[in-house]
């Protein structure tokens, strides 16, 4: 499928200038981007409108000719797009890709190697450019496939998740936003509702000291241990060690924000708290790829899901990679701890409407179904702010790491020292024991990059499973075992969405408060297998996820956004992939899903969907199918048993096809494997090198396998046992291979 993007490198387009400070489409690109943005979402005809509002008796008539009349340019999409590829959220050559099938969309050649039309797209009647847009989603060459979906998800993501009361002209009256209300969905709260209730709460903002406010030039530091990275691992590390008397810096690449700084919406998260905006995804696969970059690391946006890592785990840590911790008592010492300090509990935890439904089908069915602990301040009915925590917490609702253990750091006796902006491009070694890292920081000015050196005996590498092995390839580490990166475990995810015949309001409280291990044993019962949760589903992702068949059906299908129930299916896979890294130094990732695992997805969707059916849905949107697959009424069983096992066997005959059956991960692990053997294995069981004394590694991607739950209580888990040790300064193996 490499063929296509080859025929359009010889077009002979000139390259776009690599300059991102000075970056922007060129008008021919910009006009072509606008019209594939409003081809997947018209404005649509007075035929269709009036056809609408005949059809949505139920709903405010006035948003929805709004609804019907705002296309994607109405929104700012394009502008959007264009803004991302200047932030660049995409890397080099996957930029340069979609300028050239933007380039080739605004030829007769390129249309003709594309579409099979000789006319440039822009050009082409409305109906014609839908009929171009689908040959590219049903091509039989997965980079056709490919090249919809990501122009697909860019617009409808760009579309629904920001805010577009003061921009879209076709809102009703000021500062609405019909596209939201339409919907029923009210946005985040103000800031000053935010602010308000935390007050109320008696949740008190802990503001944090840049060290960026004193650097204005090239600059060294000495401190005991440098630490990159503030999530999981990076926090708790900080925490010990500042309590123990030693001088921490902690770095992190991405901003920090004050509470007041965050807005709340979906859109405004992905593109200053998520990686790359959010365009991470695998290059080989397609999987795309949710991870934290924020001060606090993904702790500032995941769920408040708190998973205690499974026996079942601990056991093969230690049977099969030499790793007694987690079997003897210490590693469960260590979980207690962090749990106790981030206020883990299962008690009173109210559960959403998505969240009732699969409880009440899981118990139809005789399926497992517990309460899965939460880390929230108040786990009560619709608590303020908890449907929103997955784009940043204004309310210190989420006991994240910077509402505990990085403020334990920066409030202890030796105060930690942090610094934002800042890019760990090298950790600076000699004779295999690290010295200290050198980095890119923007200095008190707010703009300016200088060259920062800390000098540290202890360098603590925390920045996560992308970013830890990326990092140690940069720094020139012998990698003799050709370990590092490798081992890359995703936790494929697929969604099983129903519409059911009432309101659901799937954003409302918090998403993932209940979990089923019915196939969680895996296909052949070695505990590789998945859980059933319910996710955080709002407007952007949801409509990412809505089948496309043209613009006026699709405008049409997210009008059910208010009555669908949400489930995934979370597989432990057996599998992995790698991490590699640009000749920028950028971590790209490499992983297909292996046929066991690709069994065990097949096995937690069946189960997904007898649980939709369970719970009432009236049809079945599955990604991969046009139209929402219909169920007879509750009131005639039989047909509708019958019904169901069509549309499984249908399911798993279909398999999940490269760029037409989505697929998605939110945790990445193991890409910097821990064990007790150097020739398996990247750091020891301390987490330090095997390569590199005084260099560790502690986060997500020391995991030895994939855990099957969320990762960040385990990750803090191993962060505080591994920090016992730090502080001692003990080290018994030696770290020459």
């Amino acid at each position: 499928s490499r063929l296509l993007l080859d025929s359009v490198r010889h077009l002979h387009i000139s390259p776009q200038p690599t300059d991102m400070a000075a970056y922007s489409l060129t008008p021919s690109q910009r006009h072509t981007l606008a019209a594939i943005c409003d081809t997947f979402l018209p404005q649509l005809s007075g035929e269709q409108e009036q056809e609408m509002l005949r059809r949505r008796l139920g709903l405010d008539p006035e948003h929805l000719k709004a609804w019907c009349r705002s296309s994607a340019s109405d929104l700012s999409v394009p502008a959007f797009i264009e803004g991302a590829l200047a932030a660049g959220h995409l890397p080099t050559d996957s930029r340069q890709e979609l300028e050239m099938v933007l380039n080739a969309m605004s030829t007769r050649l390129g249309m003709l190697l594309l579409c099979g039309t000789d006319t440039a797209f822009a050009s082409l009647p409305h109906a014609d450019r839908e009929r171009c847009l689908m040959s590219l989603r049903d091509s039989r060459f997965a980079t056709k496939r490919k090249i919809f979906q990501t122009l697909k998800a860019m617009t409808s993501v760009n579309a629904f998740s920001r805010n577009t009361s003061r921009s879209n002209p076709h809102n009703k009256g000021a500062d609405k936003n019909s596209l939201w209300s339409v919907l029923d969905f009210e946005g985040p709260p103000s800031a000053e509702e935010a602010r308000a209730e935390a007050d109320a709460r008696g949740r008190e903002e802990f503001v944090y000291a840049m060290l960026n406010d004193s650097i204005e030039r090239d600059t060294t530091l000495t401190v005991d241990a440098v630490i990159v990275g503030s999530g999981c691992g990076g926090s708790v590390v900080a925490a010990e060690l500042a309590a123990a008397g030693q001088r921490v810096l902690v770095l992190e690449k991405a901003r920090y924000f004050k509470r007041s700084e965050i807005t709340g919406g979906e859109g405004d998260a992905y593109d200053s708290l998520y990686e790359r905006g959010c365009l991470v995804a695998t290059e080989d696969s397609g999987i795309a790829v949710l991870a934290g970059s924020a001060f606090g690391g993904g702790t500032a946006v995941n769920w408040a899901c708190c998973l205690r890592t499974p026996s079942y785990v601990k056991e093969e840590w230690a049977g099969e990679h030499g790793l007694k911790a987690f079997t003897d008592g210490t590693f469960d010492a260590s979980l207690d701890a962090v749990c106790s300090r981030i206020g883990v509990t299962s008690e009173g935890v109210a559960h959403s409407k998505n969240n009732e439904l699969l409880a009440q089908a899981c118990e139809k069915l005789g399926y497992p179904c517990d309460v899965a602990p939460q880390n929230m301040a108040d786990v009560g009915p619709l608590a303020p702010g908890a449907h929103f925590i997955g784009s940043g917490d204004r309310f210190g609702l989420k006991q994240s790491t910077p509402e505990t253990f990085l403020k334990d750091a920066a409030t202890a006796a030796v105060p930690a020292m942090f610094a934002d902006r800042c890019y760990v491009e090298r950790v600076l070694h000699k004779d295999g024991v690290a010295q200290g890292v050198r980095c890119r920081i923007v200095g008190a000015d707010g703009t300016t990059e200088h060259t920062l050196i800390v000098n540290a005996p202890r360098v603590v590498v925390c920045c996560g499973s992308l970013h830890s092995p990326a990092l140690l390839l940069r720094s020139g580490l012998a990698n003799t075992n050709r370990q590092i990166g490798k081992n890359l475990r995703l936790h494929p995810v697929s969604g099983v969405v129903g519409i059911m015949p009432n309101d659901v309001a799937i954003w409302r409280g918090a998403p993932m408060t209940l979990v089923s291990d019915v196939v969680a044993k895996g296909p052949v019962g070695d505990n590789y297998g998945a859980k059933l949760e319910c996710p955080l589903l709002l407007p952007g992702i949801a409509s990412s996820v809505t089948p496309w068949k043209d613009g006026a059906a699709f405008k049409d299908r997210m009008l059910d956004y208010k009555r669908l129930f949400s489930m995934i299916v979370l597989t432990r896979d057996k599998g992995s992939g790698e991490v590699r890294i640009d000749k920028e130094g950028t971590p790209r990732l490499y992983y297909k899903v292996g046929e066991h695992d690709l069994k065990s997805l097949a096995d937690g969707v069946e189960k997904a969907l007898r649980l939709v059916e369970a719970a009432g849905a009236e049809s079945i949107l599955m990604a991969h199918e046009l139209t929402p697959l219909p169920l007879p009424p509750q009131s005639d069983p039989k047909a509708r048993a019958v019904e169901l096992e069509k549309i499984i066997a249908q399911t798993r005959q279909l398999g999940f096809p490269l760029y037409k059956a989505p697929l998605f991960s939110a945790h990445q692990m193991g890409t910097c494997r821990m064990g007790s053997d150097p020739k398996t294995s990247v750091v020891k069981p301390t987490c330090e090198s095997w390569e590199c004394s005084g260099l560790y590694v502690i986060d997500a991607s020391t995991f030895p396998t994939a855990t099957g739950t969320n990762p960040m209580v385990t990750t803090l888990g191993i962060a505080h046992m591994v920090a016992q040790g730090l502080k001692k300064g003990t080290s018994s193996i030696p770290s020459k291979l």
